[in-house]
């Protein structure tokens, strides 16, 4: 049995996510779809984690185990000659059994991009047109989400109490990309929409609807639904996964 690890990136515009849901179109069931149609085998994968409805990925990780003899330059032009053209396999390369995609990931690193100039149609699902946003605010006010803290105020509201919702953030940053704002998120773990809901708190504060305290107020109170809107998926990236 030999375990493959997979690097891919995809433009999440056409996909509601990574994970497999009935009748909806997402990232896991065409890599599936294309592992069924290259080898004939029912496979099951396991990612880094999951991405959400429109948001895309830079380098996402998954692996998969198959008793079977092929190289991973095999794997890789086979995959890729099935998969549709927004998503592309990377790099494949074979580890041993003590790799997982998911529990061995020591960072991960997200970045969000907005556009602050004029509207471009040609980029308006790679990055959401929001301006007037005031930069120098926002780039002091992200760095209080840097340290440990207990990010269920972050988090979606039906995430599964049992889980553990404190997280390390090693790094939390704002640049200038000419019109464009870009924010780089790195930490050992994010809970679903916890940077979505993060920037969105971050976009009214560029906006001057809030004042930097209240990120300070939504990680002490812990709730999910004092801490605004969820800002749109299309601007947030699975930049990299660190092992």
């Amino acid at each position: 049995m030999a375990r493959y690890k997979c690097i891919l990136s995809y433009d999440g515009t056409n996909y509601m996510g990574f994970q497999i849901q009935e009748d909806n179109p997402t990232i896991e069931f065409e890599i599936k779809k294309a592992i069924k149609k290259m080898l004939n085998l029912e496979v099951k994968i396991y990612a880094s984690g999951r991405t959400d409805r429109y948001v895309h990925a830079i380098n996402q990780v998954f692996h998969f185990d198959i008793a079977l003899n092929v190289s991973p330059m095999g794997i890789k032009k086979g995959l890729n000659s099935f998969l549709p053209k927004d998503i592309h396999i990377k790099n494949v390369e074979i580890v041993g059994e003590e790799f997982h995609s998911r529990f061995s990931v020591k960072e991960k690193e997200y970045r969000y991009y907005i556009n602050v100039g004029e509207y471009n149609p040609l980029t308006i699902n790679y990055a959401p047109n929001i301006t007037y946003l005031n930069y120098d605010l926002m780039k002091d006010a992200i760095k209080l989400f840097e340290g440990t803290h207990d990010f269920k105020g972050f988090a979606s509201a039906s995430i599964d109490p049992r889980k553990d919702t404190n997280k390390t953030i090693y790094k939390a940053e704002c640049n200038k990309r000419g019109d464009y704002l870009e924010f780089i998120f790195v930490g050992n773990g994010f809970l679903k929409y916890q940077i979505r809901r993060m920037m969105g708190l971050l976009i009214d504060i560029g906006r001057g609807f809030e004042k930097k305290e209240k990120i300070l107020d939504v990680l002490e109170r812990k709730d999910p639904s004092i801490s605004h809107k969820v800002a749109d998926g299309c601007g947030l990236y699975l930049y990299d996964v660190r092992y």
